[in-house]
Parts: C-alpha cells; structure tokens; sequence
C-alpha cells in the first residue's frame, strides 16, 4: 500500500523523534506496542485491542497489546513485541520500531514505556490476518491515528480529575474501530442488540441507523493520551481541543519520573 505524502512526513516525524532512554528503578515495567499501518486511503491507523471481560484488571477496556516486562526479554522492545505477538499474533518481524516514548504512569501505578511501530507489509485490510487471544483479548480494531487530534463532532469528551497530588485531563473518544475491526471467539464484545446501548467503560456500542449496524469501543485514559501523544508527534501539531485541565502542572510522564524517584528514595533507606 502506498502512503500518502502527510503519512510519510508523519512517519519520517516519528523515526526523527529522539528515543527515549531512561535508567528507572521502579520494579514493575511494563511496555505496549503502538503499531502503525496504513489504510486503502494511504493515511495511518492504529491497532487497539478490547481486553477481555475476564480479566481481572481493566476488563474491556480498549488498550494497546503490552504488559509486564519478563526476565527473559532484552529490553522493553522485546517486551512490547512479546506481547503483541501474545495477544493479536502480531509477528515482531512485521514491524519497525519507529521511536520509543517517555514512560508514563499508570492507574496502576505500572511505569509503561510505549514503543511505536510501523508494519510496512500490512494494511488495514489485513487486520483479519490477526487473531485474538480468547484468554486476554475480546476484539481487534484500528482507529485513524489523527483522529485523536481531530475527532468526530461529539465524539470526543473530557473530565478533570486529581489524582497523585495534581490535576489531570483525562480524555475519551468514542465509536473507535466502528469501520474495522475482528471479534474474538465467544466474547461479550461480539453481542449485538437492536437499538442504542449508552456507552460504558466496560461494554462495546450499538448502535443501528437507517438498517446498518454500527459497533465501536471508547478510548480513554492513557491509551488515549498515548495516542494523542503519538498523533502529536507525527503530525507536528496540537489537537483542536483543549489538551491540559486548567491548572494542571505536570502530566504522566512527569508522574513517572516522580515515582521513581521516590521508588529509588525508599530503596535506599
């Protein structure tokens, strides 16, 4: 599939974008895979996954493949490759690793390094050739990756929270991957009911209009700012919202390094 002119400026952005390497102490690293592909438009699109509603921990929740970094990996790229490869049957020989992200904080407290890639042999259509694990993962879907800087009128919604001591945005998008998607096996997530069903954390929409189905997923907290952070960087712009709550001093990058710190405080008492 042959790129758009704006898709490889954005792509050249992310290969430019100095890979972060940091020296944290913190003992639980995890990492999560950013994979970039192309559609039949030549623009961008991001791989999400819907985790299964059987886990114990952010069940539904619309997320890239990652988790916990095992001993046996090299590094964080092998992690974040490891996982994907677990939970959509993503080959890591499918992928160039673009860049590497500051790691952030997550509700958890898990200090999450993003690793972003590009999978030039594949495109949107392609996505069917990816498999859910039935035991992590209750659908794959791809989502245009400057559309987190500039989502559908209504699509798009924000709160203000504080949490650790600061304020924070949180953001959410909703209707993601209502054009592309591939259901798991025997999951919540393939459940289709005639009419309009509201919109939660944990459960995907339905929506039927004028005959047509339309199903998508929410993507919010920081799988959200992920995205609109790696939208940022390969489109070289802010998104057309407000990004930062008012007042707010730092973000979870920021909380990461902080964390951290106080992780290598306690460690050395």
């Amino acid at each position: 599939m042959k790129l758009n002119e704006k898709s490889v400026k954005a792509l050249e952005n992310l290969r430019n974008y100095p890979r972060q390497v940091d020296s944290y102490l913190a003992p639980r690293r995890s990492a999560v895979l950013v994979a970039l592909l192309a559609n039949s438009e030549g623009d961008l699109e991001v791989i999400l996954t819907v985790r299964s509603s059987k886990l114990r921990t952010n069940a539904g929740d619309s997320a890239f493949p990652g988790g916990k970094q095992d001993p046996e990996d090299v590094d964080l790229i092998a992690t974040a490759k490891r996982e994907a490869m677990e939970e959509v049957r993503l080959p890591p020989s499918e992928t160039e690793v673009l860049t590497i992200l500051a790691p952030v904080l997550s509700r958890h407290l898990l200090v999450v390094t993003p690793v972003v890639v590009f999978c030039p042999n594949m495109t949107t259509s392609d996505l069917p050739s990816l498999y859910p694990n039935p035991g992590e993962v209750a659908a794959i879907f791809t989502a245009p990756l400057e559309y987190f800087l500039n989502p559908r009128p209504g699509d798009h919604a924000c709160f203000d929270m504080s949490w650790l001591h600061s304020e924070h945005r949180m953001h959410r998008f909703e209707r993601c991957g209502s054009h592309n998607y591939v259901l798991g096996e025997s999951n919540d997530a393939s459940e289709k009911t005639i009419g309009t069903i509201e919109t939660t954390a944990t459960t995907a929409t339905a929506t039927i209009t004028n005959n047509q189905t339309e199903i998508g997923w929410p993507v919010y907290g920081m799988t959200a700012g992920l995205s609109i952070e790696v939208a940022r960087i390969a489109y070289q712009r802010e998104p057309d919202y407000e990004l930062y709550a008012p007042g707010q001093l730092i973000d979870t990058k920021q909380m990461a390094t902080l964390y951290n710190k106080e992780f290598a405080i306690r460690s050395s008492l």
